[in-house]
């Protein structure tokens, strides 16, 4: 890791939340599953979630806060059934009336999510709004792709966004299926080999 990446601690928790809504507000999956109040829904959810990533070392950033990453070692990329216990409330106060839809969407993910090759998973990259462009994002990710290439396994992710192909395409990741559901936007599953 360089100096400009840094794993966050517990303190970062609550900027790293905003950074990712901020990243994901205008996501077409994310407008999908919370047409409404989307800003306080997607901190709630991401709130959540670093605070559980956080202390295995998954949450790593930049030096100014602007950049949020979660990833999962190979092996390690599923969720385990007492985290979803743990957060069914979050995601029930979050999800509101869309819990159905966004249960069902989260459900086929990981029904479409690759058993092998082990492999690292980018679960979340966002970067907040105004400090996009700036290459920051690049510098995260690609601190990760240094460690899964000297782990010598490939990186796996979904992109929500079509808009974000290109930058991932440049970091060296190659769209492996346009994922369709019945309701919603598509997908897009990416691997890096």
């Amino acid at each position: 890791m360089t100096d400009d990446i840094v794993r966050a601690t517990a303190s970062d928790v609550p900027a790293l939340a905003c950074v990712l809504a901020s990243a994901y507000a205008e996501d077409p999956v994310w407008s999908w599953l919370m047409p409404r109040d989307r800003d306080r829904r997607l901190r709630l959810l991401f709130t959540a979630h670093l605070a559980q990533q956080v202390p295995a070392g998954r949450v790593w950033t930049d030096r100014d806060r602007t950049v949020a990453a979660v990833w999962a070692e190979p092996g390690a990329w599923k969720l385990p059934v007492a985290y979803l216990l743990r957060n069914a409330g979050t995601l029930l106060r979050a999800s509101r009336t869309q819990l159905p839809r966004t249960a069902g969407r989260l459900l086929a993910l990981e029904h479409r999510h690759p058993a092998r090759p082990a492999h690292w998973y980018v679960e979340y990259i966002g970067t907040r709004a105004d400090a996009r462009g700036t290459g920051r994002g690049s510098v995260v990710l690609g601190g990760l792709l240094e460690r899964a290439d000297a782990d010598g396994r490939p990186v796996f992710l979904e992109s929500s966004n079509s808009r974000n192909l290109t930058f991932y395409r440049r970091h060296g990741f190659e769209v492996r299926e346009e994922m369709t559901f019945r309701s919603g936007p598509p997908m897009w599953s990416m691997w890096r080999r």
